[in-house]
This record gives C-alpha cells, structure tokens and sequence, in this order.
C-alpha cells in the first residue's frame, strides 16, 4: 500500500514538473471614467510593459521607437509651448485643454489624468527646459528621468486614438478593448477587436501633420501629411506610411524615419559629380568643383516629421 502510494506521489510529482499549473492570465482593466491624480499609479496604468509578456517582439520594438520616447524628445518645444506660448502669446489657462494640443498627440493617455497631475506634468517639462538652460544636471536627469516613464503606449494607439481619424464612422472606442489590425480572433486577457484604421495613412496623419484639437483648433507642428497626400498621393501614388516604415522586415513598431540610416538611403537618391581644376595667374591653384543632386524617393517632403 505505502509502494502504491509512493509511486503515485512520484507519478504526480513528473507531471506537476513536466506539465506545470499554470495560473490564468491577469485580466487587463483600464479605467473607463475615472481619473488618475497620482504620477506612479498614472504611469503603471498604461504603461506598455503590461503587454510585455505576451509582446515580446513588439514591445522591443516599440522601445526602440520615437514612440517611446515622445516626451523627453520634445522637452524644449512643449516647454515652451505651456510656459510662454499658452499663457503669453494666447493669453489662455494653462488647463488640461489647451495642454491637450500638444499631449493628445505626444501623451494621448493625459485625458484619463486630473487637471493637478496634467500640471505636475506640464511642471516637470518646464522644470527640465529649465535646469538644461541653466546646466543644472542634477536637476535635468531628475526631471528627464520621471519623464522619461512617460510616452505613447501601446494602449495609446491600439485604444485612445484608435479611430481618431474618423470617430463618425466608428464611434467612441470601448475602453476595455485592445484594437488591432488583424481581423482574426485571437485568446488575449482583453477584449480584441479589429480596427481596419490602423492599416490607413489617415491613422497617422492626425499627428504628423494637422492636429485638430477638440475646440476645433488647428495646430500644425509639421507639414509631413500635407506634402504625402498633395505630392504623392496626388500624383499616383499609393503606397501607406505603414507599407515603408512599418511592414518591411526589421521595422515593426520601431517606425524609423530619417534618423535611421537604411530609412535614409532608401528615400533619397544621392547624385554627385566632381571635377578637378586649376586656376590663377602665374601660380596655379588647385580647386574642386562639385556639383549634388538629391532625389526624394520617399513619399512625402524630406526633412519632416
């Protein structure tokens, strides 16, 4: 009997080992109309390592991406924008707002913020613009650093802005679904839900380009869109933002652009001739005369963003 016994709990014992309890997985909740007065809580809520586990590839994609760093790179622009371009040049509140015509686009998840915690927020970038001015390091690494927690998340494209472009079409999304571009189903610890936007051009238009704020104000931080749909698609062509900076192997949710130097052989064509001189009286001088072509191959004007 104890044999029997024995050799069950053995048996038992191979199998726990080879084929473990696995626990389910963590439903993922986002709040829906509450909002978020504290800077940690707000940062964990959205942040993308909540799809890290199952994302692997894409999350590491994602934080090689401009995307993940869409604060700490515009930390002059939007300092300036909230300390002398809201308040002076307007002469308009400094609330949550106005605030979105720059973080609707570089921190869309701000709207599930209160007011005090967008000013915290707006205070840390301003803090950062200060101390780099000054050449504070101390206090520019403290700001960048808790800045640095903050960026366009997953659940910013794949939820908040996911039918930005066209809400009369496809409505409000619903809060507790993740969007994706695969019209598959597919098990997730969350509502899935196929967004046909996110394959489009319109999709990323509404930032790299002209931003409508909600008011119905206009802002325009770059002219990327304008040049792509009156240049390019205007004379034929056909091709969408996702079909060269996303869709070809190694670029994924990286999204390189022209800080990338294969994005940037790719788009613009380089044509140099160069001839050797002399010239002068009594004394020759050698000189060079080169003469650079540059051909946009890309689909929209080159610098932009």
């Amino acid at each position: 009997m104890r044999k029997t016994l024995a050799r069950g709990a053995v048996v038992v014992c191979f199998f726990w080992l080879i084929f473990p309890l696995r626990a389910p997985a963590k439903k993922l909740i986002f709040p829906e109309d509450k909002l978020i007065d504290n800077f940690d809580e707000f940062v964990q809520t959205f942040s993308s390592r909540r799809c890290q586990a199952c994302h692997p590839r894409v999350y590491h994609q994602w934080e090689q991406s401009y995307h993940a760093r869409s604060l700490v790179d515009s930390i002059k622009r939007m300092a300036s924008f909230f300390a002398v371009g809201i308040p002076k040049e307007w002469q308009k509140p400094l609330n949550k707002k106005e605030m979105l015509k720059c973080f609707d686009c570089h921190l869309p998840q701000i709207r599930y913020a209160t007011d005090r915690l967008a000013l915290e927020i707006v205070g840390m970038l301003i803090e950062a613009q200060k101390a780099r001015e000054s050449g504070d390091k101390v206090r520019f690494r403290k700001a960048y650093s808790r800045l640095s927690r903050l960026n366009i998340t997953c659940y910013a494209c794949h939820n908040i802005v996911v039918y930005r472009a066209s809400p009369g079409l496809f409505g409000k999304p619903d809060p507790q679904t993740i969007y994706t571009s695969n019209p598959k189903k597919v098990k997730a610890p969350h509502a899935t839900a196929f967004a046909p936007t996110l394959k489009t051009a319109a999709f990323c238009a509404w930032c790299h380009g002209i931003y409508v704020a909600s008011d119905g104000e206009k802002t325009m931080c770059n002219t990327l869109s304008q040049s792509y749909y009156h240049g390019y698609i205007a004379l034929g062509g056909r091709k969408t933002c996702q079909e060269c900076h996303m869709y070809p192997p190694g670029r994924g949710h990286r999204f390189p652009g022209a800080h990338d130097l294969d994005m940037l052989r790719e788009g613009l064509g380089l044509d140099a001739e160069i001839r050797g001189f002399r010239y002068g009286v009594e004394e020759w001088v050698p000189a060079v005369d080169v003469e650079v072509t540059l051909i946009n191959r890309a689909g929209h004007r080159i610098p932009d963003g």
